[in-house]
């Protein structure tokens, strides 16, 4: 059957068939990336929560917690292990710990967060040496007299900074994503 344009059905078909191979391909190829982790998501115990989080590093990042609360929204943890796969072996890089339920372990295109109510940490994978890095603190503490006063520490180098200038950095903080745990392969 020929329709008027002189392309045949049997083309259109062949046609809509290959792409659909190759989204298909292309869907398949980014599943088998964070597949990497299946395994280690296997292995862990019962009481064990995990979510996988994109950070701006190579690979998705791995966040096993047994300690978790449920924030109204989200299952949260302020405690948490972090694994990575560089290499295509999944190794755990360390922990990162928060100071309380009003501050939860959190992530954005930049990194994972931790928190207190005077300060903040930002975490990133070093892609290059697959470790986890404490890339950026800020803080705030108090003299004798309690006069309060305000820190930036960025890639190891410590600055004084004015009240304002710590808010705003707090802000991004506030307005990252706090991570979900989940059970197994529910999502529960």
């Amino acid at each position: 059957m020929e329709r008027k344009t002189g392309i045949s059905v049997k083309k259109i078909i062949c046609r809509a068939a290959a792409i659909a191979a190759v989204l298909c391909l292309t869907a398949c190829g980014k599943k088998k990336e964070s597949n990497v982790y299946g395994p280690t998501i296997a292995g862990l115990e019962d009481e064990e929560l995990f979510a996988l989080v994109e950070i701006g590093a190579d690979s998705p990042v791995l966040l096993v917690t047994d300690q978790y609360y449920d924030d109204g929204v989200n299952q949260a943890s302020i405690f948490c292990n972090v694994y990575y796969a560089g290499d295509g072996e999944v190794r755990k890089l360390g922990t990162i710990e928060s100071l309380g339920t009003a501050y939860p372990v959190s992530y954005d295109d930049s990194g994972l967060y931790a928190g207190s109510g005077h300060g903040m940490q930002r975490f990133v994978i070093d892609d290059e040496t697959d470790t986890l890095v404490l890339e950026e603190e800020l803080a705030e503490t108090f003299d004798s007299d309690g006069n309060a006063s305000y820190t930036r520490t960025l890639r190891g180098e410590t600055k004084m900074i004015t009240e304002e200038e710590y808010l705003a950095e707090m802000e991004k903080y506030a307005d990252t994503v706090t991570v979900h745990f989940v059970y197994g392969a529910t999502g529960t």
